[in-house]
């Protein structure tokens, strides 16, 4: 299920006199795209993606108005992969772009796309499967039900903020808009904890947990 941006305005709009409903509405979506970058609580287990020969570089398509904010967790033919950098991966071959073998790694260089080093040396259906933090689309007309349940205060504090930092309007008050900020970010940073020491056990359990991927 999923919750409108409609459904935030009222926590919203009593404080920013003369502020539109549309114009409200656009301060949620930027908040909760803001909220789900900083502190990645929103999480899916994407398709799976079918591997193809000596091809490294992988477009996510995590569903309809969602855009990919990073991989979490990534398995190939059922097997985790490690996350590296591009400095780490450096330090392991000599020029990783053109290795080919079975995948032991994983970046992302590209917000939109997974690469996989080595590059896998033959398809495999569905092979390669992972867990992704998202966020809506610019296009996106709600949010999932959870967050708006869970994060309602920090979504408002966001929405709030960036309304209050606008220029020559009735609402316009620097001093709330920093105020709002603080709170947005102080609970960003207070979920985006909660998520790491979730993910830190799933982590550390991802060489037997896979399997729920089956």
């Amino acid at each position: 299920m999923a919750t409108a941006w409609s459904a935030f305005t009222p926590r919203i709009l009593p404080e920013v006199p003369r502020c539109s409903s549309p114009l409200a509405e656009q301060a949620v979506l930027d908040a909760v795209i803001d909220f789900c970058e900083r502190s990645y609580i929103n999480q899916i287990d994407h398709t799976p993606i079918d591997a193809v020969a000596n091809t490294g570089e992988y477009a996510w398509a995590p569903g309809t108005n969602l855009k990919v904010v990073r991989p979490e967790l990534v398995w190939y033919d059922k097997k985790p992969l490690e996350a590296k950098t591009r400095d780490e991966l450096a330090l392991i071959y000599a020029y990783w772009p053109d290795q080919v073998g079975t995948p032991l790694y994983f970046l992302q260089e590209k917000l939109e796309k997974l690469i996989l080093v080595p590059k896998p040396a033959a398809a495999l259906v569905s092979g390669i499967r992972a867990k992704v933090s998202v966020r809506p689309s610019r296009s996106a007309v709600d949010v999932d039900d959870a967050i708006y349940d869970r994060y309602l205060d920090a979504i408002v504090y966001g929405a709030k903020a960036r309304l209050f930092y606008m220029d020559n309007q009735p609402w316009s008050n620097s001093a709330k808009a920093v105020d709002c900020m603080g709170a947005f970010e102080a609970l960003a940073d207070k979920a985006r904890l909660a998520m790491f020491k979730g993910m830190g056990r799933a982590r550390n359990e991802s060489n037997r947990g896979y399997k729920r991927f089956l």
